[in-house]
Parts: C-alpha cells; sequence; structure tokens
C-alpha cells in the first residue's frame, strides 16, 4: 500500500481522498445516530405500552366502587333523608379497607359531604363542600366523574372517581372513590426510569422525577388557568413551566428536548379514556456517545491516511534530496543524521530484547509456581492414605496379625509407587516413554486404583457404584500407566461434585467388537460446552491455582492413546459428566455383574 502511495504524484489527489473519506465519517455517523435513535424509540415504545397498561390496570382496579356505592339502598336512603349517616359511614369505612382504595365518601345534591370513610379521623371529609370540583359536576350531568387533583381537606393528591346516585329519576347525589397514585409513581421511580403523566392542560401530575411534578410542558393560557382554579385542581402549586424545552419535533408523539444539561427523546401516548398523555423520557447520552466513537475512528482513519500519504510522499522526497545529495558536500551531514537513527532503533530493539526477556523469565517463574503448588495438592492424598496405612500397620504388629501387616505394607509401597508416578508426571508430558507391553487384567487395574482412591472417596463422603464382568478383561499395555489413568479420571470426578449433592460414582466396564469400554461418571456441575475441546490440552484447568497441574487428561489421553484406544469427554442428560476410555482387549468371556 505504502508503494501504491509513494507513486501517487500529484498532491490533488491526495486532498480528493482525504474529501471523501471524511464525507463517508459524516454519513456513517449519521447512519450510526439514526440506528441508535431508532433503537431507543423502539425500546421507549415498548416502555410507554407497560406504562399505559399498569396505569390502566390501577385505575380500572377502583372503577367499579362508585357504581356499587351509587345503588346501594342505605347510600340511596341516606341521601333521601330516610337513615342515619353512621350506618354508611361504617359501611364504606368497611369497603373501603377492604378495597385498598384511599377515601370513600358521599355528596348530597349540593356537594356537601355527608358520609365518608374517614368520618373517624382529624381530617375527615364530612362537613366539606365539594360541588366545586369537575368530577361532581359531571357526576350531576349524568356521566361518570374521572379527575386528578390534590386533596382539598388532606393536601394528598389523588385520582377521583365518581358516579351519580338516583332514585326514581330523581338526582339524589354523588359517590366518590379517591385512589391513591403514588405507590404507582414509587414504582417507576424504582424502575430507574422517567415517566410522565399531563392532565388535558398539558400539566404533569404524575412524574417519576420529583423535581419536574407539577410543571406544565407549555406556558398555560389564562382560560387554562382559569379552569384550574376554578376547580381548585392543584391547591397552591405554581405550576412553573418545565425545564424541558423542545429542540427538535420529530412527529406529533417524538420530540427530542433539553433540559439545559443533556439532551432527551421524549416520547408520548394519549390516554383517552381521562384525557391525559403519558411520556416516556429517555436520554440521548448513549445514542450521541456511539455517534461520536464513530466519528472519532472515523476521523483517526482518515488523519492516518493522511498521514500515509504524506509521510509516503516526504519519503519519495528525501530519496530525491539524498541522490542530489551524493553530488553535493551535504552527504556527510545526512549520513550522521541516519547514523544516529540507526543508533536509537538499536538502543529501543535492545529495551524491547530485554524487556521481552524479563516477561519470558517472569512467566517461566509463574508456571513453576503453578506447578509447584499443584504436585504439593497431587501429594498430599497419598500422603494422608501412608498415614493412614501406617497408623493402620502399627496397630497390625501390636495386635501380632503379621499378614493383615504385611498387607498394609504393601498397600503402602503402592501409595509410594503412585507418589513416584505423579512427580514422574512432567517427565512423562515432556518425552515420551516406550510402552512396555504385558497382559493387563482391567479389573485388577480398577481394584488398585480405588485403593489409591478409597480414602479421597471417604473424605468427600461419595457413593460409589461399578458395574464389572466377572470373567477377566486382558490387555496389551502396562499395568502402571492404566491404573494412573483410572486414578486421574476418579479424582476428576470426586473433584467435580465437592460442591454438589449427592455425591454419586459410577463405574461401568463393558465390552463390544473386540474392545472394552470404561465409563466413570459423576454427578457434578458438568463441563461447560466451551471447555469440552480443550480438556485433553497440556495445562489446560478449571481448577484454582494449586489444585492441579492441567496434565491429569493430557497424560490420560497420551496413554490410551499408546494402548492403541480412545477417550471422549460427555455432559450426562441429567447433570455432571462421563468420560469414557475404549481399549482394544485380548480375549474375554462376559458374563456381566456388579461387583
Amino acid at each position: 500500500m505504502l508503494r501504491i502511495i509513494k507513486q501517487i504524484v500529484p498532491w490533488w489527489v491526495l486532498v480528493v481522498g482525504v474529501l471523501i473519506a471524511t464525507g463517508a465519517v459524516w454519513q456513517a455517523t449519521r447512519l450510526t445516530y439514526a440506528v441508535a435513535l431508532d433503537g431507543i424509540v423502539e425500546t421507549g415504545e415498548e416502555r410507554l405500552t407497560l406504562y399505559s397498561a399498569t396505569l390502566r390496570e390501577a385505575l380500572s382496579r377502583y372503577a367499579y366502587l362508585p357504581y356499587v356505592l351509587a345503588r346501594n339502598e342505605a347510600v340511596q336512603d341516606l341521601l333521601d333523608s330516610e337513615t342515619p349517616g353512621d350506618q354508611v359511614n361504617q359501611y364504606l369505612e368497611g369497603l373501603n379497607r377492604e378495597a385498598g382504595s384511599n377515601t370513600l365518601y358521599v355528596l348530597d345534591a349540593l356537594g356537601n359531604t355527608i358520609a365518608s370513610s374517614n368520618w373517624q379521623e382529624s381530617f375527615s371529609y364530612i362537613g366539606h363542600n365539594y360541588g366545586y370540583r369537575p368530577y361532581f359536576t359531571d357526576a350531576k350531568a349524568g356521566r361518570q366523574g374521572r379527575f386528578f387533583a390534590i386533596g382539598a381537606t388532606t393536601g394528598r393528591p389523588g385520582f377521583f372517581m365518581s358516579y351519580p346516585v338516583q332514585r326514581a329519576g330523581r338526582f339524589l347525589g354523588v359517590v366518590v372513590a379517591k385512589v391513591d397514585l403514588d405507590p404507582l409513581q414509587d414504582d417507576w421511580q424504582k424502575g430507574g426510569e422517567t415517566v410522565l403523566v399531563s392532565d388535558a392542560n398539558g400539566v404533569l401530575f404524575l412524574s417519576s422525577r420529583k423535581d419536574w411534578i407539577y410543571t406544565s410542558l407549555s406556558p398555560l393560557s389564562a382560560e387554562q388557568r382559569a379552569r384550574i382554579d376554578a376547580g381548585r385542581q392543584y391547591a397552591e402549586q405554581t405550576l412553573k413551566l418545565t425545564p424541558l424545552q423542545t429542540v427538535k419535533k420529530i412527529d406529533p408523539n417524538r420530540s427530542i428536548v433539553s433540559d439545559g444539561k443533556d439532551r432527551y427523546l421524549l416520547l408520548s401516548r394519549p390516554l383517552p379514556e381521562q384525557g391525559w398523555k403519558i411520556f416516556h423520557v429517555a436520554s440521548l447520552a448513549p445514542v450521541r456517545e456511539r455517534a461520536e466513537a464513530v466519528a472519532v475512528t472515523g476521523t483517526a482513519s482518515v488523519l492516518l491516511i493522511l498521514a500515509l500519504g504524506m509521510y509516503a510522499r516526504e519519503r519519495r522526497q528525501k530519496q530525491l534530496s539524498r541522490r542530489k545529495a551524493r553530488e553535493a558536500d551535504a552527504i556527510k551531514a545526512i549520513n550522521l543524521r541516519l547514523q544516529e537513527e540507526v543508533e536509537e532503533h538499536c538502543r529501543t530493539e535492545h529495551a524491547l530484547r530485554h524487556t521481552q526477556a524479563e516477561l519470558v523469565q517472569n512467566s517461566k517463574l509463574a508456571a513453576l509456581g503453578q506447578m509447584a503448588a499443584g504436585i504439593v495438592h497431587e501429594l498430599n492424598q497419598p500422603i494422608a492414605a501412608m498415614r493412614t496405612y501406617a497408623a493402620s500397620g502399627r496397630l497390625l504388629l501390636e495386635r501380632q496379625e503379621a499378614e493383615k501387616a504385611r498387607e498394609t505394607f504393601a498397600a503402602i509401597a503402592r501409595i509410594t509407587d503412585h507418589m513416584g508416578s505423579i512427580t514422574a508426571q512432567l517427565k512423562i508430558f515432556a518425552h515420551k516413554t516406550p510402552r512396555r507391553s504385558e497382559r493387563v487384567v482391567i479389573q485388577n487395574c480398577l481394584d488398585s486404583a480405588l485403593a489409591m482412591t478409597s480414602a479421597l472417596l471417604s473424605e468427600v463422603d461419595v457413593k460409589l457404584s461399578k458395574t464389572v464382568p466377572t470373567a477377566a478383561l486382558t490387555l496389551h499395555g502396562d499395568s502402571a500407566r492404566v491404573e494412573q489413568v483410572l486414578v486421574n479420571l476418579i479424582r476428576n470426578g470426586v473433584d467435580a461434585m465437592r460442591d454438589s449433592q449427592p455425591r454419586e460414582l459410577k463405574i461401568d466396564i463393558s465390552t463390544a467388537d473386540q474392545s472394552l469400554e470404561i465409563a466413570i461418571s459423576d454427578s457434578g456441575t458438568g463441563i461447560e460446552e466451551q471447555n469440552l475441546s480443550e480438556l485433553f490440552n497440556p495445562f489446560f484447568t478449571t481448577k484454582e491455582v494449586g489444585k492441579g497441574l492441567g496434565l491429569g487428561l493430557s497424560i490420560s489421553y497420551r496413554i490410551v492413546t499408546d494402548l492403541g484406544g480412545t477417550i471422549r469427554a460427555t455432559n450426562n442428560p441429567l447433570g455432571g459428566a462421563s468420560f469414557v476410555v475404549r481399549l482394544p482387549i485380548i480375549a474375554a468371556e462376559i458374563t456381566g455383574e456388579d461387583r
């Protein structure tokens, strides 16, 4: 690429290329901004659907109360002055408590409260006149009243629903249910998103942002303020203009607004049942950041191209200068400068090589530390088993049970051999050991492996079950290496179950097509899919430092393949993992049963 650029002689070609690249960066930035904005719009529309549904559900939950109360005989008799008010007060108190509404009360034909669920409270509505409220005038006109306002008596906001009470065509009064919407606002606030609801005048009366509540989205006209004041809807609130100012109108329900510090996408949706609008406000900072990231990346690319062009042109000029300098006395000064550059490069290269050597040395020390910790852990279990066998041997000698003592000390000898095989793992990994060819009985190898790991099985409280044929299964190989494979697989299974319940280890040996198959299954957590292909790689381990070298499965893989077999790992459908070893056998007569 550098060679091609060097051949471009006219400078204007480079300028045109930079202009084209700049245009491409600008288009990419615009496209990124548009795509990110569309994503926020889609998410906001989904949120509006959710919040609209929750708001409608919160309002409709109590909509039946005024209708039911308007048809209650006791309420009608009270308004007809045929029953005392205490009975209705108690009924409203109990119904309000069971329904979960804020307050239930009854107004006479003039708007005076004659019964209320809070009749025993200090701020009881009884005796107050609410004939000026729109929910009263709507009900008096034969319509269902729906009205949000700050309570004139309690000073607490709520949503008021009313229904007219009539008897024989005569208007007797109005029943009203007040619903507290503060829990809904609290839920919105806990959700971490900005949700707003405005009334027909554009006043925000529900908001997850407390500092925006009781503000208007646009300046209120004199007519609107008069209507609000007539119904005493917002008490003494000044209804200032909201800090959100429109920057760009996308469509009637979408716009970009700013609060002076940041820009937001304002999405709205009408709620025609109440004459309200619900809004979702989403910050445009992520959109701007993505667009800026594209712009910065593109600009850096353009500058890089420009730098390459200038660098190529500069190199060409230097080459011409050098050719001319050969005929001038300045050649000596140019050579001196070149020599200084070479020396600087040499010093830099030397420093880099020194740093690289230190990194390699540190890596070696870290690997040695990890392997040393792993070897210590691998030797702890055999040492513990030897300690147990030694104690048992001492007791047997004290009891003069020489035969059992010999068996115990023979077990200690086998464990020391196993410890030797553990310390030889690194040598086995680094050098291919010569094969030993002898007749190996797989049942004997399994018994030896279980004997070496019995202390571990007891320590972790593992339930062992095995299915082994009674007829001897023989193969050509090295019994010590086969035992090493079995011990590695058993230990891996036990380690996988340390934090699991129940802990069950199953060992199944079967034959098919002149081969034997050993399946060792655990009830642990299983193997992550991305690790299945890495299990048999050297030094790969999912254990903590000091919990293993990451060589056990690699060495087992090498031993099995040297014996002409295969080994694979799978996850069990009901949980846990299975390792399946397949080896060629000499001959066997199978009468499978549990041993």
